[in-house]
């Protein structure tokens, strides 16, 4: 009597191992990858928002007429309601000084004890460079 084998449907765990060996490798290499974009996304939202206090400073010596050399404090800015709040991560708005150049252009300064590269970005406080 003969007996026909029946084919036999399924994988076998060697090639399951397999399959978890390579969606492994690839989750090694997208993970940091991932990871790198999400600094970046949020480093270029704290440019936007260091560019964004500048614009708004600029803005507010031009409408208040002021002159090369005046100054002025970021709590100015906010109060004639150029800008919201303050961006910067920790310190008060009346440390971060403004001066009027040429041209109406404006230069940025800090006092006191804050950092004056740490913008706050969706709650996390993010280094410009």
């Amino acid at each position: 009597m003969t007996q026909t084998l029946k084919s036999k449907k399924g994988v076998t765990l060697v090639e399951l191992l397999a399959v978890i060996v390579i969606l492994g490798i690839i989750a090694a290499i997208a993970v940091p990858a991932i990871g790198g974009l999400i600094d970046r996304q949020r480093e270029n939202a704290a440019d936007q928002s260091y560019n964004g206090v500048i614009a708004a400073a600029e803005l507010y010596a031009t409408e208040n007429a002021l002159g090369s050399s005046d100054t002025f404090t970021l709590a100015d800015v906010i109060a004639a309601e150029f800008l919201d709040a303050n961006p910067f991560d920790a310190g008060a708005a009346a440390d971060i000084l403004f001066t009027v150049g040429a041209a109406q252009t404006v230069t940025i300064s800090y006092t006191g004890a804050i950092d004056p590269f740490a913008f706050e970005i969706d709650g996390v406080g993010v280094p410009l460079p």
